[in-house]
């Protein structure tokens, strides 16, 4: 995967994503931001959310989460997520999602919805927030800034 900044997360539109007046089903565009998030924080932070858990007892789960709304999405419609980190704290990252979609056959880019979801770094031994690890802070603070020259 090539690395550039900001991160779009691309995926199609499923029929089942719809509901029965069409367009996407509200719940789905947390799993569309959630998809975009795992991603991003394996292949930019190096922490894979399933090792981490599993393996280390660590993880990061969402604390705060927000979402506004502004044209619809169907079924095979591609949509892209893009992510940004919106404020580093001591245990917490902020990312901000945009959604685009691209509808055949104009093939322009209209912006869908936006969120904001708090993420906590956690150890299951400490039982609670920890610090963010360095590594990975050195990480955010890098993408951040390369997402200010886009």
């Amino acid at each position: 995967m090539e690395k550039v900044a900001p991160y779009i997360h691309w995926r199609t539109v499923s029929f089942g994503d719809t509901d029965a007046a069409a367009i996407v089903y509200t719940p789905r565009f947390s799993i569309y931001c959630m998809e975009a998030a795992e991603v991003w924080f394996r292949e930019y932070l190096r922490f894979d959310w399933y090792h981490m858990n599993v393996e280390f007892g660590q993880g990061t789960p969402v604390v705060h989460m927000e979402m506004d709304f502004t044209a619809p999405l169907i079924g095979n419609d591609k949509l892209g997520v893009v992510v940004r980190v919106g404020k580093v704290g001591r245990s917490t990252v902020t990312l901000d999602f945009e959604g685009i979609r691209v509808r055949k056959p104009a093939a322009e880019q209209v912006a869908t919805f936006t969120g904001r979801y708090v993420f906590c770094f956690t150890d299951k031994k400490v039982k609670g927030a920890i610090p963010i690890p360095p590594e990975q802070r050195e990480l955010i603070q890098a993408y951040s800034a390369e997402c200010m020259t886009d």
